[in-house]
């Protein structure tokens, strides 16, 4: 722990700079009320994402602000995510939707599936949970484990659970997504995506940076799953959320964030979307997105702009065109999202837990010429080059 607090240090000197919040006069809340999916629950278009506080007091400013949706983990914040809804929230619990999840791995069972879930309902001070979810999941082997899918009925007929979800952002999101899907496993998906993996986007920015064709999977299985009524909520919708890069570009009409949420909601792929809210100020700011139409073309100036500016670090989640190119079998996703943890979300804390779990993580970059990578990235990002300083920053 010792040695982990002392290259937290280190490293946020490294990534040492203000995160600042636009100050910009801001409309009263106009998010739109949805449907998750075929289920009975109806939430606002934008949700609290907690992954990384716990502050009760910013959770009180987002109800105050019409979230309804608060989106959790056993795992943010030790499970003070989890506590600090659960204190903020206690009296109000019948005016929100609440969501948590669980690693449910291949060598648990039901015993302790049900462990989790208790341990859960007494952090966040209830005795349900309205949707349950499988964790990051990555591999099909975890949803092969027939003692969750037991346990999520058991929990449902006991009323612990309303629905059962899965969520995930890794390499393989969109085969385990179209597992699910197919087999009528889930009620509500949590997915990554943004216009950075919207085909209809890249489309229009095809001769901008030369991109032969981006036709990423996941939009296909998200629209395989909301075409047979499950609800779909999409997470990591700013690419990254370099928002300070974007702040000389907005005005007070209009911010990257909320044109990046905008084009989010607006495809044909998510119900609904979440977003880490850190901050009373930035709360204020996404939940301020109007309902008024934004032209296609407002929207697309600004994201171009920030994907100008961003394109050579965006490796967007579930794409997985580099799975199979590294002879070392270098998780490369799972590397480019700890750089996204630690250059773009700022937090060193998660960036060196994540990198440290990494089984293949990117040490064989540092010797290897990059000639088997190369060229095997859709977005044309430089992995050898984005690999090798990660490693040098994270490990």
């Amino acid at each position: 722990i010792m040695l982990l607090n002392r290259r937290s240090f280190l490293l946020s000197t490294l990534l040492s700079g203000n995160f600042k919040i636009a100050n910009a006069k801001r409309n009263t809340l106009k998010t739109e009320l949805v449907r998750l999916g075929n289920t009975d629950l109806i939430i606002p278009n934008i949700g609290y994402g907690s992954s990384s506080t716990s502050d009760e007091n910013i959770v009180k400013h987002a109800f105050k602000n019409g979230i309804r949706y608060f989106d959790t983990a056993e795992s943010y914040v030790g499970g003070d995510s989890e506590s600090s809804i659960g204190n903020a929230l206690k009296d109000v619990r019948h005016e929100i939707v609440i969501g948590t999840k669980t690693k449910a791995r291949t060598y648990d069972n039901k015993r302790d599936y049900m462990k989790s879930l208790e341990d859960s309902l007494k952090r966040l001070r209830t005795d349900y949970i309205d949707i349950y979810y499988n964790h990051a999941v990555n591999s099909i082997s975890r949803l092969e484990n027939t003692d969750w899918w037991e346990f999520i009925d058991k929990a449902k007929s006991d009323g612990k659970i309303r629905y059962s979800g899965v969520s995930g952002h890794g390499s393989n999101l969109a085969d385990c997504l179209e597992y699910c899907i197919d087999r009528n496993l889930v009620d509500v998906i949590l997915s990554a995506f943004s216009f950075a993996q919207d085909p209809k986007f890249f489309e229009k920015l095809r001769h901008t940076f030369h991109f032969v064709a981006i036709n990423p999977r996941l939009p296909e299985v998200l629209l395989k799953a909301k075409n047979k009524g499950i609800g779909i909520i999409a997470m990591k919708t700013l690419a990254g959320a370099r928002l300070n890069d974007m702040r000389p570009y907005e005005n007070e009409d209009f911010t990257y964030a909320q044109a990046a949420i905008k084009w989010a909601l607006n495809t044909d792929y998510a119900d609904a979307a979440i977003i880490s809210m850190t901050s009373n100020s930035l709360i204020n700011e996404l939940t301020s997105i109007s309902n008024k139409k934004f032209t296609d073309n407002k929207s697309f100036s600004l994201l171009k702009q920030y994907y100008k500016l961003n394109h050579e670090n965006i490796c967007p989640p579930g794409c997985g065109a580099c799975k199979n190119s590294c002879p070392n079998d270098v998780q490369i996703s799972d590397v480019m999202r700890s750089k996204m943890y630690a250059l773009d979300y700022k937090n060193p804390n998660k960036a060196l837990i994540s990198y440290s779990a990494i089984e293949n993580n990117a040490s064989a970059c540092l010797s290897c010429s990059g000639k088997p990578c190369l060229g095997s990235c859709d977005y044309n990002l430089d992995i050898k080059k984005l690999n090798t300083s990660s490693h040098k920053l994270l490990s």
